[in-house]
């Protein structure tokens, strides 16, 4: 290779680290080069000795290596052209080094695979984390979009999104191997010698088969914890996207919000007015337990689809009225008699068995007598029917339950147990529902740690979103865990277009509020674009909620910035001493900002306030509103100049109508033992002049949020 291309590539502990240079040609030149010689690199690293045994044999086997290739001869305006592009490529890299940005191209530094031949831009996807010991470590980050299918410089086809040591395998256009005048001496015999060399065919048999083992992106749903999991720590990633908002004007920063205190019903109905309802998916009715239903579905069949018994007994004739009767069989459950009922005769029936032709009405075993029996009393042969039946008496007439074309659930309808055992019964396999919303959840903060790291002087463990998680996955979503992201403008982008691309609804905890490290609403206005629909909510807990929408490719993500790392100070005599308000004169309140803590029952509540109900309806839900019932406080409770959830118990009484509503003590939102067996928040009125506070045994309103 000519010395500006200057790849380098090394191994620290089991970790094959390559640099490749900074010019597309180059770096495409020389992931060609290496390509073929990956696999057998990575079986070293592994101490796969079977496979690494192989391959050397297989290299002993090759004939000679063919004659290097010359390039072909050009003309002079097409040597003055590669020549050209030699100079052009050094003089990028040489501007590259000493900070200068090319101009073309200049939305990626790096590519990490074969050029494709449309002048498309390639943000890099692979990382180098810095693991505790100092060790660098490769890291993936999922791409927004992954290419449909791949080819490696042999030919071969590789399987979708396979990921090597963080190494993304591009699409490569079978154009980028012919010959363009623009194409410098060295490309060509790169390119040559590369697509020319013959491959050891231990090496092109296993090729496919290496890339499989070693870490594969294993869906579109997997998460930035389970591919960091592989590497390490999820701090000091490089990112590959940059943020436009200025974090170094730190004293012009706002000293109070600009935005102003939303009412919480005009809150609540804005998320729900925002809210979509997701498109159509057919699932298998054993699938389809909490779905709501986008089609009626229609009985296919009669039910019961013959005249069936309702009790055990003797099928009979109406006509006969009482007295002695001769048995002629018997007619079980699965098995239509043959035999038909004359007058003077009886079947035995079991219930649910078919009539026998014949026979219109059933009577009871218990209204019956046995006269005669066989010699082993193993049939009966003559009985007494001491009552006259009716015709019809004791029988389901076909289609008495369901009849063929009727609805026997409507489009709409929240599937439960009940619901998937009549789709079993009318014989309907496959159903249309709504598409599950999928949310994808976040937690913001430098002092966070993972539940499971040792805690340090200025750390705390991050409770909000194995919280947020489990409250998500409790009503039956799909999730997905975004980690922990730093307090940094492109940290906060890049994760926020991760969930953006995976998920329907985006949940972070944290960075709302008003510190000097809270960029999440300017990532949302000033990076992404949406529109921020409320930043402060007048409710306690939970004042800086934060909802925003952003329309994609024809469909509206949900981002609810929920608070998680800052809790709110109550201060000022013109706030505690607040009354009930409008919207305007809510806006006007002054609110100093909050002190730093931890703050994880905020998120909690208002993920059941606001994030449940939006995903209700996005899944279809009629009704996406939160139950509510009355319950009867178990003790005082002092009002809030605020409305506020305040976390209880409930439970029953004996003979008692409403259940009683035990505080779960300190409501402090920083306090998660509040949220402990708690299964209601207490729904309290603001503090005004005649109220302030409540008594034992007034009843209030109480939202369930747990099971009873």
């Amino acid at each position: 290779m000519p010395s500006p291309s200057r790849p380098v590539c090394g191994i620290r502990g089991k970790t094959l680290i390559i640099n490749l240079p900074g010019s597309k040609k180059g770096s495409q030149e020389c992931f060609q080069f290496i390509l073929p010689a990956l696999p057998h690199a990575i079986d070293l690293l592994r101490d796969a000795s079977v496979k690494v045994k192989e391959v050397h044999n297989a290299l002993e086997d090759l004939p000679s290596p063919p004659p290097p290739l010359s390039p072909p001869p050009v003309t002079s305006p097409h040597k003055q052209t590669e020549d050209k592009g030699i100079q052009c490529e050094e003089e990028e890299e040489e501007k590259k080094d000493s900070g200068v940005a090319s101009t073309e191209d200049s939305g990626s530094s790096h590519i990490t695979a074969a050029a494709i031949a449309a002048k498309s831009v390639f943000h890099p996807t692979h990382a180098v984390v810095m693991a505790k010991g100092g060790q660098p470590l490769t890291c993936f980050v999922p791409p927004t979009t992954l290419p449909s299918h791949f080819t490696c410089s042999c030919g071969d086809q590789i399987p979708d999104a396979i990921i090597s040591r963080g190494v993304q395998v591009l699409p490569r256009d079978t154009a980028s191997l012919s010959t363009t005048p623009s194409e410098s001496p060295r490309a060509q015999q790169s390119r040559l010698s590369t697509a020319s060399c013959p491959t050891p065919k231990a090496s092109r048999r296993d090729f496919r088969a290496h890339m499989d083992e070693v870490f594969t992106l294993e869906s579109r749903y997997s998460t930035l914890d389970q591919v960091q999991s592989r590497c390490g720590s999820k701090e000091n990633i490089l990112r590959s996207s940059h943020s436009a908002v200025d974090i170094t004007k730190v004293a012009r920063r706002h000293r109070m919000s600009p935005f102003p205190l939303t009412s919480m019903d005009k809150a609540f109905i804005t998320v729900l007015e925002m809210t979509p309802v997701l498109g159509m998916e057919i699932v298998n009715y054993r699938d389809g337990m909490g779905r709501v239903l986008a089609q009626d579905v229609y009985a296919k069949d009669n039910l019961p689809p013959f005249p069936a018994s309702v009790k055990d007994g003797y099928a009979v004739r109406a006509a006969d009225g009482p007295g002695d009767r001769f048995l002629i069989g018997e007619s079980q459950a699965g098995v239509q008699p043959t035999r038909t009922v004359m007058p003077g005769q009886v079947m035995r029936v079991t219930t649910g068995a078919p009539i026998p032709c014949g026979a219109d009405a059933v009577v009871q075993v218990e209204d019956t007598e046995l006269l005669q029996e066989s010699e082993d009393g193993t049939e009966e042969l003559e009985v007494r029917i001491l009552i006259q039946a009716r015709p019809g008496q004791d029988i389901r007439p076909i289609g008495h339950d369901l009849k063929r074309g009727e609805c026997v659930l409507a489009k709409g309808t929240h599937m439960g147990p009940s619901e998937i055992g009549l789709l079993a019964t009318v014989g309907i396999t496959e159903v249309e529902v709504h598409k599950f919303p999928v949310v994808a959840v976040m937690s913001t903060g430098n002092e966070l740690l993972n539940p499971e790291d040792d805690l340090h002087p200025g750390k705390i463990r991050d409770s909000n979103r194995s919280t947020l998680l489990a409250t998500i996955q409790e009503h039956g979503y799909p999730t997905i865990n975004l980690g922990i992201v730093g307090d940094n403008p492109d940290d906060l982008l890049n994760a926020l277009n991760e969930g953006i691309s995976h998920a329907d609804v985006i949940i972070t905890s944290g960075g709302v509020s008003m510190g000097e490290k809270d960029y999440l609403k300017q990532v949302l206005d000033i990076d992404l674009h949406a529109q921020i629909h409320f930043g402060r909510v007048f409710m306690k807990p939970g004042l800086p909620t934060t909802f925003a929408t952003l329309d994609l490719d024809g469909a509206r993500k949900l981002i609810f910035a929920l608070p998680g790392n800052f809790s709110f100070r109550d201060t000022g005599v013109t706030l505690l001493e607040a009354m009930p308000m409008s919207d305007s004169e809510a806006s006007r309140l002054p609110v100093s900002p909050p002190p730093r803590r931890s703050n994880p029952v905020s998120a909690v509540v208002t993920c059941n306030l606001f994030v449940i109900p939006a995903l209700r309806k996005m899944q279809g839900i009629l009704d996406p509103r939160p139950t509510i019932i009355k319950a009867r406080l178990s003790c005082d409770v002092k009002l809030d100049p605020r409305p506020e959830y305040h976390r209880c118990i409930l439970t029953w009484h004996h003979q008692e109508p409403l259940p009683w509503a035990q505080s779960t003590g300190n409501q402090m939102s920083s306090r998660l033992m509040s949220m402990r067996s708690a299964n209601g928040l207490l729904m309290l009125p603001p503090k005004t002049e005649q109220y302030v506070e409540l008594h034992k045994g007034e009843v209030v309103d109480v939202m369930v949020i747990g099971r009873l």
